[in-house]
């Protein structure tokens, strides 16, 4: 029988930002990730969690594509797409 300690796992550390921070650990809890904190940045409002999963579970695989799809959408809100200056310039010629 495998017992967690032989199980395999990755750690990986994320910076989540406050606003989305309720949504990842969500994810993280719904599908029994373990997490921790390993600091906060009060200036970026955020916070730097690593993360550790079982890669051969595909529900890990999963939650942390899910958790990267927020934090990539989320950059993007704050941040624009890299192409939206031109975007925007490509409708109104000078």
């Amino acid at each position: 029988m495998e017992t967690t300690l032989t199980k395999r796992t990755i750690s990986s550390s994320h910076t989540i930002p406050m606003d989305v921070f309720l949504d990842i650990v969500r994810i993280l809890l719904d599908n029994a990730i373990t997490w921790r904190v390993e600091g906060i940045n009060e200036k970026e409002n955020s916070l730097l969690i690593q993360v550790s999963i079982q890669p051969d579970l595909l529900r890990h695989r999963k939650a942390m594509e899910n958790m990267q799809t927020i934090l990539s959408d989320y950059g993007y809100y704050l941040n624009g797409s890299p192409n939206s200056d031109v975007e925007e310039n490509e409708d109104y010629p000078s």
